[in-house]
């Protein structure tokens, strides 16, 4: 959980700026906000794990499901109400051993689940499913935008929305886009850029640190190669 304000975010990109005033002249409060906001955005598109959320989801009858209208993209199904674990397959292993699988009896009790990358927010099941099925699923969303009143100051305790690790991308997304404002100029978009650079490659390397501290790395099952190694 993050321990990070969005207060302290904006008045660290405003100190870089060297906008002194409270509620900001050449780049305003709401505007840097606003920006604030897209990062959350960019950065789920680039790193669907960056906000994930873990919750039940009541399924409709039959194998065709579909996470929350908030959500972006499904990243796994856990378990069943009941605890029992479910599995991950494919459409075409379903398919080349039981053609009717879609219309199969109906249960509470999921066995596998069927996820294309091309279909990110669908994912299918089986046994088909009866409308009173629950189950345990993570799926990718964005962060609700935080308000901006015109005119004022940022001030408040309220929470940055990604985990404190994100917080100095943020600050890197939210200076390339208050420069691209005076891109006209050669040195604000060298700078617009240096800090676009710098955003993308903080995003890039937490991936890479995230993937090796992962315990997934030191299990043979989940990560051969590692095992090979």
């Amino acid at each position: 959980m993050a321990v990070t304000t969005v207060a302290v975010i904006i008045n660290n990109v405003k100190l870089v700026l060297q906008e002194i005033t409270a509620a900001g002249t050449r780049w305003t409060n709401e505007e840097l906000i606003g920006w604030l906001n897209e990062f959350y955005q960019a950065a789920v598109q680039l790193r669907p794990d960056a906000f994930p959320v873990n919750e039940d989801l009541e399924l409709t009858a039959g194998t065709k499901q579909a996470i929350p209208a908030s959500g972006l993209r499904l990243l796994d199904v856990i378990r069943n109400a009941s605890g029992m674990a479910i599995m991950i397959t494919t459409r075409r292993a379903l398919d080349s051993t039981r053609r009717s699988w879609h219309s199969d009896t109906q249960s509470n009790v999921i066995e596998q689940f069927v996820y294309d990358e091309l279909d990110p927010t669908r994912f299918y099941v089986y046994p088909p499913a009866t409308a009173n099925a629950s189950v345990e699923v993570l799926y990718s969303a964005v962060p609700t935008p935080h308000d901006a009143e015109p005119g004022l100051p940022v001030t408040g305790l309220e929470l940055f929305k990604l985990n404190d690790a994100y917080a100095p991308v943020a600050t890197d997304y939210i200076l390339y886009r208050a420069y691209s404002k005076d891109a006209e100029h050669a040195a604000n978009l060298n700078r617009s850029q240096m800090h676009y650079q710098s955003y993308m490659q903080q995003m890039g390397g937490k991936a890479q640190s995230d993937a090796q501290a992962s315990p997934n790395a030191f299990d043979s099952s989940a990560n051969p190669q590692r095992a090979r190694a």
